[in-house]
Order: C-alpha cells, then sequence, then structure tokens
C-alpha cells in the first residue's frame, strides 16, 4: 500500500489551493487523519443502476487509496429496496461526505481548544475523528441512528488511536447525559431545528447543520443560541447531505401519480425545467404549504416531474421556441408554487444565501431576508398543528 500519510497530505494541499482550507491548525488535522481507516471500502453506482464495491482487494490498492483521499463523496452503505417498492436494487443509506464540505464545516464551527462538541450523523466516523484529533477524546460526542454502523464507525475509530463517545440513538434527542456543548455540528438534513439541539448547546453556543425542509430544498445554516431561541444566518455556499433517519427501516421509492386525462391545456412558464439548480428559489418554493412527500425527477425528453402523494403532479418540457411548458394536475398546482417563488426571488433583487437567515423559538421557526423583521416563511414542518 502506498505511503497514506502521502496521500492526506496531498488532499490537504487541494484543500488550501482551492480556499476550503484555511487555518494551519485543521491543515494537521486534515494530514494526520487515516481516511482509509475509517473508510475501508466504499461502493460506486453502475450504468445499470447496479452497486460495486472497492475495497483495495481486487489488484488495484493504489488507485482505491488515492479514491478514499480524493476530495469526493464516499457511499459507505447500502440498503436494500423492499420487494413491493417501485423499482429494484439498493439505495445509499451512509456516506463519508466531501473532505471540502467538511473542514468548511468544521473551521465555520470556531472550536477553540477546550470546546465540547457532539456531532449529529457519525457516519463513517471519519468527522468524528477530525474532531477527535483537533480537541481530543474526551471533548467529543458524536450519535448515529443505525446500531450496526455505530459499531462499525466506533472499532475504527479505536484502530486509528480515537475514542470519542459514541452513541446509537436518534439523532434528534442529541446527548442530554453528556451535555451541555459548546458547539454541535449535524452531517445530515434535517426539516427544522429539533428543540434538544437548542437545549443542550451553552448560551451562545454555536449549532450548524443543513436546514433542508423538503425536496432538498434549504442550506447550511449557523445559529447562535440567545436563551430559549436561536438565531443565525445560512452559509454563502449551498451543500447538501442526506437525511436524518428516525427509524432503521428499509428504504422505498415514492411512485409519481400522474391524472393526464384530467389535466388542463399546457401553459408557457417562465421557470427552467430544472428549478433545484437555482437552489434560493427552490427553497422558497419548498417552503410554500405543499403537500406531504414532494419527489421530483426528469423526464426522457429533458423535462421535469414534480409529484406529492395526494395526486398533484406537474410536467415541465422544453418547446420548440426555446421556452417551457408546463402541464400539471391534481388538486394542489406545484408548479405554482415554484412560479410564485422564483417571481418572489426576482422581485427582491435575486438575493444569495448569505441574505437570508433563520430564527428558532420554542413555537416555531421563521425564515428572514435580510434581518428578522425582514420578508419572512415559516418552516413547514414546524407549522402548528
Amino acid at each position: 500500500m502506498s505511503d497514506w500519510r502521502a496521500e492526506a497530505k496531498g488532499l490537504a494541499d487541494e484543500l488550501s489551493r482551492t480556499g476550503d482550507l484555511v487555518t494551519p491548525r485543521w491543515r494537521e488535522v486534515v494530514c494526520a487523519v487515516p481516511r482509509h481507516t475509517l473508510v475501508p471500502a466504499f461502493y460506486t453506482q453502475n450504468e445499470d443502476a447496479t452497486w460495486r464495491r472497492h475495497d483495495g482487494a481486487d489488484g488495484d490498492a493504489e488507485t482505491w487509496l488515492s479514491t478514499i483521499y480524493a476530495d469526493e463523496t464516499l457511499i459507505t452503505a447500502l440498503a436494500e429496496l423492499p420487494p413491493d417498492s417501485p423499482g429494484t436494487g439498493y439505495l445509499a443509506v451512509s456516506s463519508s461526505t466531501m473532505p471540502s464540505l467538511m473542514v468548511r464545516m468544521l473551521e465555520a464551527l470556531d472550536v477553540h481548544d477546550d470546546s465540547r462538541v457532539l456531532e449529529i450523523g457519525t457516519g463513517s466516523g471519519y468527522n468524528a475523528a477530525l474532531l477527535t484529533e483537533r480537541l481530543g477524546s474526551e471533548h467529543v460526542v458524536t450519535v448515529d441512528l443505525d446500531p450496526t454502523l455505530v459499531g462499525l464507525a466506533q472499532d475504527r475509530l479505536r484502530v486509528a488511536g480515537y475514542t470519542p463517545t459514541v452513541l446509537a440513538r436518534d439523532g434528534a434527542d442529541g446527548a442530554a447525559e453528556h451535555a451541555p456543548y459548546d458547539r454541535i455540528i449535524a452531517t445530515c438534513a434535517v426539516p427544522a431545528i429539533p428543540p434538544a439541539w437548542i437545549a443542550q448547546v451553552v448560551e451562545g453556543g454555536t449549532i450548524l447543520a443543513d436546514l433542508k425542509v423538503r425536496g432538498m430544498g434549504g442550506n447550511l445554516v449557523q445559529l447562535r443560541r440567545q436563551g430559549a431561541t436561536a438565531v443565525g444566518r445560512f452559509l454563502p455556499a449551498w451543500a447538501g447531505f442526506m437525511n436524518m433517519r428516525h427509524a432503521v427501516v428499509q428504504p422505498t421509492r415514492h411512485h409519481p401519480r400522474r391524472d393526464h386525462d384530467a389535466a388542463p391545456p399546457a401553459r408557457s412558464t417562465p421557470v427552467p425545467t430544472q428549478p433545484w439548480d437555482h437552489t434560493v428559489p427552490w427553497f422558497l418554493a419548498m417552503l410554500a404549504e405543499l403537500p406531504p412527500n414532494l419527489t421530483y425527477g426528469w423526464l426522457a425528453d429533458g423535462g421535469t416531474w414534480l409529484s406529492t402523494t395526494d395526486g398533484s403532479w406537474a410536467e415541465v418540457r422544453p418547446d420548440d421556441a426555446g421556452g417551457h411548458q408546463v402541464t400539471e394536475g391534481g388538486p394542489v398546482t406545484l408548479w405554482g408554487h415554484v412560479e410564485q417563488a422564483w417571481q418572489t426571488w426576482q422581485a427582491a433583487g435575486e438575493p444569495a444565501w448569505s441574505r437570508f437567515g433563520l430564527t428558532v423559538t420554542p413555537d416555531n421557526q421563521i425564515v428572514w431576508l435580510d434581518d428578522p423583521t425582514g420578508q419572512t416563511w415559516q418552516v413547514p414542518s414546524s407549522r402548528p398543528r
């Protein structure tokens, strides 16, 4: 096997070159942590949707090691779809996040030598290893839902020389028995900030989490606790994580329902066929009062479909004149909400992520533009029932 330390240094060099890794202390950490110990195998998907496992035992150990230390997200666990689910095969359920995103978050966390940190989403354990290398095992608690994955991560952390507190539990509950924490970092997406996290971080402490309300609409938000509330802004660059799971269950694929016979004629729309490429207006659209379980995907002709489980749907396709045509049906005009959000975003001057913030109170969670007294939207899952 090639010298992994040379590979780790090469990763640190690359992250420094791109500007993702800035502080000397975190650079030392990246150089010191053996990612290959925490991620001994990963999966890649073939063109036919099957998966291939890579573990360095297939005669190409050097390529395997260089991939481990590349700035790439690595799929580390799969789950089989149930027999009655639309589609067949496996879905990814855990990954080791792209190192550039990890170090951006760790630097934004602004830890100090004596900081106590709770990590939500142990995954492979690599991020926990980075935190532990920086702060010491006694200052790091990490939790994840799946006991099997947690056990593997704990064993691999120990082999790498790290012994943080590793717990198998629902991340939304945090780890109250080890609180309070100076920092909480979540490497999974949540539809709203769990109240337990605010209760378990110290006054003035930081929570850094990926708020994704639905349809991957949202971004990383950095909050500071102020009494019973937390307030902060979204980070400038978009990032996304897998959704936090609350039960170890088989994954499913939602099958879109589309009743074309009941649909009105197609009409033109100013919104591009893949609106999620514009992450801010897509987020605003996902903040609307939409039916549950929104899913979306691509059509064979280059268009897009949206669907919810109440039977609402929309299909958007490019037309011969260079524009876009939308057809939609069901009880809710899904694309109409996307168009309204697009218009709101344009009317506000097409604001970037850095102009948006979030206020979390015991009663609700409010997204705001520029300041908490400006234009606001309520996070859907925080609405009173």
